[in-house]
């Protein structure tokens, strides 16, 4: 029976890399902070330029800039930084399994009551990275995987059941990527 079992202590560099990732990867967020820090500059420029500007609109214009350029990335990045923190504090040195198999996902965290079952059919994409899998269950919720907490079954086992249960989007494909390049080794 293809099963996979991954057991592994909370490691909050993998949630500071799923919830980065997710940002420039999978929100609009980032296009409309590019957006709105553009169109501040374009309105500064043009504030600056007209001869009918006073001093004040134009700092007020540069003003809008900064924040924009410094201020909302900076709120992104605490808010991750919070939530990473809170689930820090709620999971401690607890460690969480989660059983892969071909008829649903079973997670359970030490010190935390009950269990959560899942079907295949709840991830709608995962992401495989060198030394872990982000598995998606909403645009900004999701699993991590780490590889090398893997104790029984292996990544392309994992892959096997992922490609083979994932339910297809709405173009049929399953939402399944690679997002390293894989290295080749060379015989001599």
């Amino acid at each position: 029976m293809d099963r996979v079992i991954v057991k592994s202590k909370y490691n909050k560099k993998y949630h500071y890399k799923f919830y980065r990732f997710h940002l420039l990867h999978r929100s609009m967020v980032v296009y409309l902070v590019i957006f709105a820090s553009l169109l501040s500059i374009y309105l500064a420029i043009n504030t600056t330029l007209d001869k009918k500007s006073t001093l004040p609109s134009v700092i007020i214009s540069w003003v809008f800039v900064l924040f924009f350029l410094t201020f909302l990335p900076a709120i992104y990045i605490g808010r991750i930084k919070g939530i990473v923190k809170n689930i820090e504090k709620e999971r401690k040195d607890s460690y969480e399994i989660m059983e892969f198999t071909k008829s649903k996902i079973t997670r359970i965290i030490e010190n935390v009551e009950g269990k959560a079952i899942l079907g295949w059919e709840s991830f709608e994409a995962i992401y495989e990275f060198e030394d872990c899998y982000f598995l998606y269950i909403e645009s900004d919720r999701g699993l991590v995987v780490v590889k090398s907490d893997i104790i029984e079954g292996d990544t392309q086992t994992f892959e096997k059941l992922a490609k083979k249960y994932m339910k297809p989007n709405k173009r049929g494909k399953i939402n399944y990527k690679k997002m390293y390049k894989e290295r080749v080794k060379w015989l001599i």
